[in-house]
């Protein structure tokens, strides 16, 4: 019983970090920024929110991002 547990806290802990991805953010101006997870793009606000590395919620114009890149 302990055994299966083990295993299945494992798989789980695997498919969860699999599913975040960090990624960086270049704006135009030449700044990057690291992102915890894939930035959400708003088309109606023109808006792009990300969540950063300590967890920090942060929204940006769209238009001044130069591109964004998967780590």
């Amino acid at each position: 019983m302990k055994k299966l547990f083990c295993l299945t806290a494992g798989v789980l802990a695997l498919a969860l970090t699999g599913c975040a991805s960090d990624y960086v953010i270049n704006t135009k101006s030449g700044d990057q920024f690291f992102a915890h997870g894939e930035p959400d793009r708003d088309r109606d606000t023109g808006m792009t929110s990300y969540t950063d590395m300590n967890g920090d919620y942060h929204l940006m114009n769209t238009n001044d991002i130069a591109g964004i890149v998967k780590k």
